[in-house]
């Protein structure tokens, strides 16, 4: 399908889902996101199930078919991308399905901030008026 026939087919069902649902969608998001096509195709089948909105069952199966098309892979579930990780052996963050909790982690590994120090007498920093320097921004007008 040209992109001009997948345009297309979005606008047709971008009226017919106005009309029959009151679903508002943005036609040229649809043409060329594959996740927002999707979705798109699965409100129309729910609609078309729920509602007894039939006419909406082939437009759905033509924008359905233009998802490939779209220059975006259709995403795997992520159930069934974690059943394949651990098939592969591959978990992330290197550790292994039965292995023990390693030493540290992710907070030991992060260095210190600065800003714990952090104060408004800092030793480089001269006093703008005298003795506020402590209270420039709380207890005075600009």
């Amino acid at each position: 399908m040209s992109q001009s026939e997948t345009f297309a087919t979005a606008a047709h069902m971008h009226v017919l889902l106005r009309r029959k649902t009151g679903r508002v969608t943005d036609t040229e998001w649809m043409a060329t996101n594959a996740v927002y096509a999707t979705e798109i195709v699965r409100f129309a089948r729910e609609k078309a199930d729920s509602e007894g909105h039939t006419d909406l069952l082939p437009w759905a199966d033509k924008l359905e078919a233009a998802i490939p098309e779209m220059g975006v892979p259709v995403r795997k579930p992520l159930l069934q991308k974690a059943q394949e990780a651990l098939r592969a052996g591959q978990v992330p963050g290197g550790a292994r399905p039965n292995s023990a909790p390693r030493a540290g982690g992710f907070a030991d590994s992060v260095p210190a901030s600065g800003f714990a120090e952090s104060t408004l007498n800092n030793p480089g920093s001269k006093p703008t008026d005298g003795d506020e320097s402590d209270t420039r921004y709380i207890g005075r007008l600009r």
